[in-house]
Order: structure tokens, then C-alpha cells, then sequence
């Protein structure tokens, strides 16, 4: 990779997201992703090094053991919580560097799926190109979320998706039943824009009119929000219910 292609990509960086029909063409037609998922990975690392250190992962681990909490020794209760502070600054580092590239992987893969059911012969280089520029306003998003992290620090674990008051979630008391909670955080400022983006790269890979993306694009995250945050949620609720 030359210094010209660098600028090139970060200069489609740029246009996506401040010209996005400009910046999602060049991104389509050049078919080149790495640097924009590097780009992501870069964020999303740097957030993950300010807030994961200010997050408290033990003080959730009370209510999550519900019950139980009350019949465990001090030095159980203990145990319990100091693992909780290991298994979360993992998946915190570990979700930082891996999930943008999962991201793009999953969203592109899906797109290019759905469009092919669609009746369209979009490209797959294409459509990853499209959607790791597309994903940028989450990188964004987790960039923006530092500063309430060093504000609101120390944090709890369930305090962090509601950092930046960007979602109908921050409408909610933290009380709110979690299927409400879930639903509401989906409909989040950052990810509409992305959905935007996503809509808009995929016309044009797609060959389909912008109102066909859409509706594709906007089907995919209804079954996103669906399979992976209602339906824990309320698998959450439900065990709740029962115990």
C-alpha cells in the first residue's frame, strides 16, 4: 500500500461520511476496505483504553446473581466479582479490536446476500467496501463516548451503551423493562446514519433505486435488532420472571 493510496482511502474516509454520495461511489468503484476497517479498529481501540479501565464490572454482579448473592460468603461474593472484572476488561479489549472487523464482515456478507434475494447482482468486494465505510458513524460514536466516560467514571458495566445520550434509551429510566430498554437503545442517532450510508452504497452496488435499498437495508437491521437485542432481552426478562 503507497502513501497515494492512503491519502486516496483517507480521503474517501472523509467524503463518506461529509459527502456520502461522493465518498460511497469512490468506495464502491475503488473496492477497498482495509483502511477503513483499520480506521474503526483504531477508534474503537482508543475508546476501549479510557473507558474499559473506568468501568466497575463488579458492581452489577449483585443484581446478576440476584438471590444467589444473598447466600454466598463475603469471600464468594468476592471471588465472583474480581472474575467479573477479568472476564469483562477481556471482552472489552477483545470486542474493541475484533468487532469492527466483524462488523463490516457481517453486515457486508448480509447485504450481499439479501440483495442477491432481492433480485439485484450486487458485487461482493463492493458491498464490503461499502459497508466498512458505512460503519464509520459507529466508530464515531465510540470515539464521542470518551468524554462522558471520564465524566461519569467510575462506571458500571450497564452504564456504558448509555453514555452518549444518543438513542430513545436515554428517554428511559435504567428500570425500564429490558425489552424496552433493547428496543429503544437500537434506535440509536449513529446507527440510523449508518443505515443511511449503507442504504445509499448499496443503491448504487446494487443497481437498485435508493427506496428499494432502503427498504432491503432497513428489513436486515429490523431482523438484527430482532435476533440479537430483543430476543436476549427478553430471554433476560424471562429468567428474571422465573427466578
Amino acid at each position: 500500500m503507497t502513501r497515494t493510496d492512503l491519502s486516496e482511502d483517507g480521503a474517501v474516509l472523509v467524503a463518506a461520511l461529509t459527502a456520502p454520495g461522493r465518498g460511497l461511489a469512490a468506495a464502491a468503484d475503488r473496492r477497498r476496505l482495509l483502511t477503513a476497517v483499520l480506521a474503526a479498529t483504531l477508534a474503537s481501540l482508543l475508546a476501549a483504553a479510557v473507558v474499559v479501565p473506568r468501568v466497575d464490572f463488579a458492581r452489577d454482579v449483585p443484581a446478576k446473581l440476584g438471590a444467589e448473592a444473598a447466600t454466598m460468603t463475603p469471600h464468594q461474593l468476592e471471588e465472583a466479582e474480581a472474575q467479573a472484572a477479568k472476564i469483562g476488561a477481556v471482552f472489552g479489549y477483545a470486542g474493541a479490536g475484533l468487532g469492527p472487523a466483524f462488523a463490516v464482515l457481517g453486515t457486508g456478507l448480509a447485504c450481499w446476500l439479501a440483495f442477491k434475494v432481492a433480485g439485484t447482482k450486487p458485487g461482493l468486494k463492493p458491498t464490503m467496501a461499502v459497508a466498512a465505510h458505512a460503519l464509520l458513524p459507529l466508530a464515531l460514536e465510540r470515539l464521542l463516548s470518551v468524554p462522558a466516560a471520564l465524566a461519569q467514571a467510575p462506571l458500571a458495566a450497564s452504564e456504558v451503551p448509555r453514555l452518549l445520550p444518543s438513542s430513545l434509551a436515554a428517554l428511559l429510566p435504567a428500570s425500564a423493562p429490558p425489552v424496552a430498554l433493547a428496543a429503544a437503545g437500537a434506535l440509536d442517532l449513529f446507527t440510523l446514519w449508518a443505515l443511511v450510508l449503507l442504504a445509499a452504497g448499496m443503491a448504487r452496488v446494487a443497481g437498485a433505486s435508493r427506496l428499494r435499498a432502503g427498504a432491503v437495508v432497513a428489513v436486515l437491521f429490523c431482523a438484527q435488532v430482532a435476533f440479537f437485542r430483543l430476543a436476549p432481552a427478553a430471554m433476560m426478562a424471562g429468567g428474571k420472571g422465573g427466578a
